[in-house]
């Protein structure tokens, strides 16, 4: 059991070492700000859109035609 509580103190210690790290980086660290520019090329500002075309609807005329074309021939 002792060499559990020495493995469990020596983690708490790590622990608290990185802890206090971070912290001492938050404190005394200031970033430096300078102005950025990206460019952005011109196809992502306005893409192509693709025009998917509907089929027209079908007129009453077309529909009496094919149905006329699906007919037996008249065999004489």
């Amino acid at each position: 059991m002792p060499s559990l509580i020495r493995f469990v103190v020596v983690l708490g210690i790590l622990a608290g070492i990185a802890y206090g790290a971070m912290a001492a980086l938050v404190f005394f660290v200031e970033p430096q700000t300078r102005p950025m520019s990206v460019t952005v090329p011109a196809d992502r500002l306005d893409p192509q859109r693709i025009i998917v075309r509907q089929p027209e609807p079908e007129t009453v005329d077309a529909v009496e035609a094919a149905e006329g074309e699906d007919e037996p021939a008249d065999p004489q």
